[in-house]
């Protein structure tokens, strides 16, 4: 009996040891001071083809740009991306994912969205056996992994302002189970930013605005996190607009992702 103890109490402290080395060589991948994992830079054509689909990276100043790079590369390093053999624009589609996950988290210190733990993409509508529906993309929390398809994933990125992105929408939901779930400043301003929206939802003259505007697309009625799934896809790719239309909500936004310093393009 005092033999199965003494192994219990090792296992135990074997278990807290290795949970504590997991935890510093995570923080030491936010703060890119990890000497195990040097990753290249993005290289001048990823640049140029982020810039080209991303607005939100050509109004980043130059120090927000080399944080926003660097945090590009380190979630594409850390991500288990996979693909259905018929899609065709693998590593595209994996730098265009990992500047979303970047530019959606550059104003929060964890921007690896522990939320998402793994990433598929399939080349165009598919079936989920989980919902039992025809998909172009969800997010599932309990597996933690976001799925999308290629036709859909790269249309969001060509037209840069309909306010339709599939990657910014999902992992927006991947954000709010990442941010919500966490005892922290963060988690409790995000929170009371979701009360707010919740609030801006049922209320009949916000309502009026939205159908006489029409600047949001009725899905975004479907609940609280379609709401903020919906508004923070407007806020990349019409920000302008947006804080024209709706102000208050614009502020709430830019509040729950703490992007305060971005410049409108």
């Amino acid at each position: 009996m005092e033999i199965l103890v003494d192994i219990f109490a090792i296992g135990c402290l074997i278990s807290i040891f290795g949970y504590f080395l997991y935890i510093v060589y995570y923080t030491l991948d936010l703060f890119f001071l990890n000497p195990f994992n040097r990753i290249p830079p993005l290289t001048a054509m990823e640049k140029a083809l982020i810039r080209d689909q991303l607005p939100f990276y050509s109004a980043l100043d130059s120090r927000l740009s080399k944080k926003f790079e660097k945090r590009v590369v380190r979630f594409r390093s850390r991500k288990k991306i996979l693909f259905h053999e018929d899609v065709k624009e693998v590593e595209k589609i994996k730098l265009l994912l990992s500047a979303t996950g970047a530019m959606l988290t550059l104003g929060m210190a964890d921007f690896l969205i522990l939320s998402i733990h793994k990433i598929i993409v399939y080349p165009s509508q598919y079936y989920s056996p989980i919902t039992k529906q025809e998909h172009y993309g969800e997010y599932n929390p309990a597996f933690k992994t976001a799925i999308f398809s290629e036709e859909q994933l790269l249309k969001g990125f060509r037209i840069p302002n309909d306010n339709i992105n599939l990657a910014v929408h999902e992992f927006a939901h991947a954000l709010s189970f990442n941010v919500a779930n966490k005892l922290n400043i963060r988690s409790f301003l995000f929170l009371y930013g979701t009360k707010k929206m919740s609030q801006l939802l049922k209320n009949s003259e916000f309502n009026e605005k939205w159908e006489k505007t029409g600047y949001f697309r009725d899905y975004g009625r479907t609940n609280v996190h379609e709401f903020f799934a919906v508004a923070v896809e407007s806020y990349v790719e019409t920000p302008k607009d947006f804080e024209s239309h709706f102000p208050k909500l614009f502020r709430i936004v830019k509040f729950m992702l703490n992007l305060g310093f971005y410049r409108l393009p």
